[in-house]
């Protein structure tokens, strides 16, 4: 059942509210969650859940037949909520709870995370809060606003597809404001953004992080983006044709034109070098000439 456009424009009159937006949300898609459940999760703010129309059709154009679940999680002021990070903790452990609910419900259904903006610190916070048995699919985080160097290796554990990572650097929220708030994740932006530069390798690498770091896939915005909609600022990735076109193949893990021009942070890592002790250890049993 379609809502009409007056009725629209009603709800959202009803002070901007994700209670209003989730009604819409619900009321205009077709897909089942019995057939998988993406959570979109939008960015702080009274319109932080821009995207809250245009994401679940765009799936749908894209073929996508389950649900896409609207996550309020906002306040009233977009600063506070970027800022408020034990506010934000805790609403990433009642997502991860939400999560955990769909998957007992519906155990043999895929999950997937699309976020925006500080969302993206939400979604993180609820992968890190997950049990480990429980899996998602595939991440796909827009105009990200945590820090370049936030380590994601506990949360990437709970990933067993991909996590990728639309980044640009003309996002001007996140270049000009962002600087004055800090990151999601109450860093300076002089350690990066990872919606202006993408995902980089924490500062303590070793195997483990190193592993999960392979499904880490930061993508560039690209100039063909802007045929869709997308035109490299802070909310224009929500756009209803870059979803179908470039998201959702993502999403539903198909094969991707631009898949293949992503960068994964773990092959910048410097090979190890042996210990001191083992360098001995072979010269010792080297023959002598």
């Amino acid at each position: 059942m379609r809502l009409h456009a007056a009725l629209f424009l009603a709800l959202m009159t009803l002070s901007g509210c994700g209670g209003a937006a989730k009604i819409v949300t619900s009321a205009l898609q077709d897909g089942s969650r019995s057939q998988g459940t993406v959570y979109y999760v939008g960015g702080a703010g009274q319109f932080g859940n821009v995207g809250f129309i245009s994401i679940p059709l765009g799936m749908q154009d894209a073929g996508y037949q389950g649900y896409v679940e609207l996550v309020p999680w906002q306040g009233f002021v977009t600063a506070v909520d970027q800022m408020n990070y034990d506010r934000n903790r805790g609403k990433g452990i009642e997502l991860g709870e939400s999560i955990r609910r769909t998957s007992i419900r519906y155990p043999d259904t895929p999950i997937d995370i699309i976020a925006l903006s500080a969302g993206t610190g939400i979604a993180t916070f609820a992968l890190e809060s997950l049990p480990e048995d429980v899996r998602i699919r595939n991440v796909v985080f827009l105009g990200c606003s945590l820090s370049s160097h936030y380590d994601l290796t506990r949360a990437a554990k709970r990933v067993n597809g991909k996590l990728y990572v639309f980044y640009s650097e003309d996002d001007a929220i996140l270049s000009r404001i962002v600087p004055y708030t800090g990151t999601v994740d109450r860093r300076d932006t002089s350690d990066g953004v990872a919606g202006l530069d993408g995902f980089q390798l924490p500062a303590r690498t070793d195997a483990a992080t190193l592993r999960q770091y392979r499904k880490i896939q930061n993508i560039r915005y690209m100039p063909q983006f802007a045929d869709s909609g997308y035109n490299g600022g802070h909310m224009s990735s929500t756009e209803r044709k870059f979803i179908a076109r470039y998201v959702a193949p993502l999403v539903l893990g198909q094969p991707s034109e631009i898949a293949i021009a992503a960068h994964c942070p773990a092959d910048d890592a410097k090979p190890a070098r042996p210990h001191r002790s083992a360098d001995r250890r072979k010269h010792a049993a080297e023959p002598l000439d």
